[in-house]
Parts: C-alpha cells; structure tokens; sequence
C-alpha cells in the first residue's frame, strides 16, 4: 500500500484564510454625551470594559513628563469613599481585573470581570475614575516607583536604546522626544497639586469613550453604563498645541557611552507617518517584509546570513499624529558597523524595486491571516473597538481589514516604500563602547557622530 509521505525539504503552502467576521457593534450615548461602542460576544460569560480617557501624555507640559502615568496609577490609591486597600478588597470580591495604562492619545481603563457582576464593577470603576482623592502618601509612594522603574529601563541596555532613540529622531519640542513614563528629572518634582490638576481636566466624558466588549445583551450594556457612567460631569478637556517635527532632515550618528559593553543595541529610525495615512495597508504589507516577521528580510540578513544578531526587526509606530519608523538590533560590538551597513542596504532595497510575488503573497496572507487571533478574547475585541474610537475609523474596517490587505499590490508597497522610508535622513543611535565603535563608524561616513552619557540627556 502506498503512503503519502511528507517533503521536509519545502515549506508547505499556506492553508486557505478563514472567514472572519467582527461581531455587529452597537454605537450609543449616554445621557450625560458619553460616546459607547459595544460587541456582544457570548463565547465566554465575561465582559470588558474600556474607558478611554481625554489624558493622554501629550498633554502633559514637557516640564511634567510622567504626570500622566502618575495619574493613572493612582487611581486605586483612594476615594472619597475607599481607601487602597478597600478599593483592593472590592474589586477581588467582585473579581475584576483591571489595568490602568497611558500611551500618547489617552489614558485607558481596562476591566474585565463575570457577566453578572459586570454592573457592581462598572460602578466601582466610575468612582475610582471621577472621585480620586490621590492621597499624599500614596502620591510619594507611586511616584518613587515610577522613579525606580525610569532608572531600572535605563540601567539595560534596550530601555536606554529604545528611550534614546526618540530623543535623537524627533525635535526637542515635539511631546514624542520624551520618554512617557518622564525622567528622573520630571517626575521628582511631580505632587498632589500637579496630578489633582491634571485629572481635574482631563479625566472627564466630554472627549472620551467607553468600549464594552462581552455577553451581554444590549439592554443590559445600555444599563449598566447608564447606571454606573451616566451622572459623571466634566468640562471639555484642554487641548495643547503639538508640534512633531525632526530632529534633524540629515542623517546622524549618536552612541551612547556603555564602557566596557561587549554587546551593541542599534537603533535606526526618523519620523514615520500618521494612523490615518492613506498607505496604511501598505505600509502593514511593506513593513512585514523589511522587518516585521521572523522571515523578514532583515532578519534573514542579521541573523541567517550573517548572524549577527538573535533577531532584527522594524515597526511603523502610528499614532493620531506621526509617529517613530524604527529599526531594532543587538549585536557584537566588532560587527556594529557591519551590521549597520547591511540595515542601510536592506532600507535602500526595498526602495529600489518591487518587491518578489512569493515575498508578497507570504506578507499579506501573514497580516491578514494573524487579525483574527486578537480577537478571541473579550480583552481583544474590546482593544479592536478602542482603535476605532481612538482613530476615528469607520466600522466597516474590522471586516473590511483582510480584504484591504490582501489588495495590496506589489507596486503600492513599492510607493509606500519611497514615500516613507528616508535613508537620507536616519538618526542611527547605537548603546555601546564608543572605542570599538567610532572606527567602525567613521569607515562608514555616514554623517557627524556624537557620543553621550546616558546622565546628559535630561
């Protein structure tokens, strides 16, 4: 009898994409103006909640950077009604677990907790949310461990390299420039007064939103966030001019001084593009294959070609206004400049021509075929319906998503390509030995080269 037998010589080919459809979303307001997008899931009797907050870091005064996510983790320190650890001691009889997080565009209030107690927790949550008393002990307490975890991220080597990047690709008086958790410089300085100031204008409902994501019915959405959120009141929140602009339009060389490092953390990067570019597909698509899957072509340069390093990648970070294009890397301290050189070459490639069918086809099935899989959570359809708020994006693009990446064409990534990737004007910022490193760099000439202590930039 004959047996099919498996060729391990090949890779096999790609299984066909499953149908996916995002649950229908049900878009409403509140009696007080509180925009609600909710999706009824029924796998699992939990539900998610999101609040969205107006306070994000880049309203921060660049004076107080840190300040937004000191308001955010004090949020469970006490009420006028609780302290710490009563508010602890409800929401672990209720069951709830939250997580209070801060990015540029907002502050965010995650909960999730039973079906059945879904209504007590939202209420819990709307207390801790618009009745903080941020008690000074507590306030002293939270911002010491902020404090430790700025110097903790400094004192390792991909902390630094991923803080110092942003100081060097953007322009000092853009927000992005600054680490958001603040420096040590910022946040030391940062009180009581400054953190009940800034939640008094911008944790309100007047610019947030609130995401339900869970099993159960939209009468009983609709009640439970009338009930818990529909009496919270708030000015509309302060918007502060925000200016992104590079650091510089030439490229340039930075290496922070790690004396003695026998290792180099690369990063390579310049101001990269809005959430709302018109290339966004494209750019899913490009970035996928530059560096943005184990296959991607500077992984297999830097690591199976040369091994150079364990992993190579790059990443468009978008956000409402422009955000960072990065390329990350570890290596050997003698095959920095190497390592360097080849990164240019791989950014000077994809610029240069189409890239190949079998490059194409794996990418976009790649992207389309992992969107489903942060979606079979309560926690990830709610994060899917956050992005349509936060962006401002339509409801149609969670099903339309895989049919949008599977259009792109070769030539799209191409422009995408020449549009957005600037090898021209790179900030290439390397944590390091600066002995072995300048010789290796200045062979390269590829612009001025400034070496730093980490201390200076504050």
């Amino acid at each position: 009898m004959k047996q099919n037998r498996l060729d391990r010589s090949r890779i096999p080919d790609p299984g066909s994409l499953r149908p996916f459809r995002f649950p229908p979303i049900d878009r409403f307001q509140l009696s007080n103006g509180l925009p609600v997008l909710a999706a009824r899931t029924e796998s699992l009797p939990v539900v998610t909640y999101s609040l969205l907050l107006p306070a994000g870091a880049i309203h921060e005064a660049g004076r107080d950077a840190g300040l937004a996510s000191l308001v955010g983790s004090l949020l469970e320190s006490g009420t006028g009604s609780m302290d710490a650890a009563a508010i602890a001691e409800r929401l672990e009889t209720l069951g709830v677990r939250m997580h209070v997080g801060t990015s540029w565009e907002v502050s965010r209030v995650d909960f999730t907790a039973l079906s059945a107690k879904a209504g007590e927790a939202a209420q819990v949550v709307a207390t801790l949310v618009g009745d903080p008393t941020f008690p000074e002990g507590e306030v002293e307490r939270i911002r010491h461990q902020q404090l430790a975890s700025i110097m903790q991220r400094r004192a390792e080597p991909r902390g630094l390299a991923n803080e110092m990047v942003a100081r060097y690709v953007f322009s000092e008086d853009t927000p992005f420039s600054r680490p958001l958790v603040g420096t040590p410089r910022s946040v030391a300085q940062l009180s009581r007064e400054k953190a009940m100031s800034f939640h008094a204008d911008y944790f309100t409902p007047m610019g947030a939103s609130l995401i339900v994501a869970g099993n159960l019915t939209s009468d009983e959405m609709r009640t439970t966030t009338e009930v818990a959120f529909g009496e919270w009141t708030g000015d509309a929140a302060v918007k502060l001019p925000t200016v992104v602009e590079a650091r510089s339009d030439t490229t340039h060389v930075v290496i922070i001084e790690r004396p003695g490092a026998v290792q180099s953390e690369i990063r390579i990067g310049h101001v990269g593009v809005p959430r709302n570019s018109p290339d966004y597909f494209p750019i899913l698509v490009l970035n996928t294959v530059l560096g943005g899957a184990f296959s991607s072509r500077l992984n297999l340069n830097l690591r199976e070609k040369h091994g150079f390093t364990y992993g190579a990648n790059s990443r468009f970070v978008m956000r409402r206004r422009p955000g960072p294009f990065i390329v990350s890397a570890a290596v050997q301290s003698e095959v920095t400049g190497r390592a360097i050189e080849e990164t240019l070459n791989e950014l000077h490639r994809i610029r240069e021509a189409e890239i190949r069918p079998d490059e194409l086809a794996d990418a976009r099935q790649y992207v389309a075929g992992t969107f489903p899989l942060r979606l079979e959570t309560t926690d990830g359809v709610a994060s899917r319906l956050a992005e349509l708020a936060i962006y401002d994006l339509p409801d149609s693009y969670l099903d339309d998503f895989a049919e949008r990446v599977l259009a792109v064409t070769a030539d799209e990534v191409l422009q995408a390509a020449r549009q957005h990737i600037h090898p021209d004007r790179l900030a290439i910022v390397i944590v390091g030995d600066p002995d072995p490193l300048r010789p290796q760099l200045e062979s390269l000439n590829l612009g001025p080269i400034e070496a730093v202590r980490p201390e200076s930039n504050e």
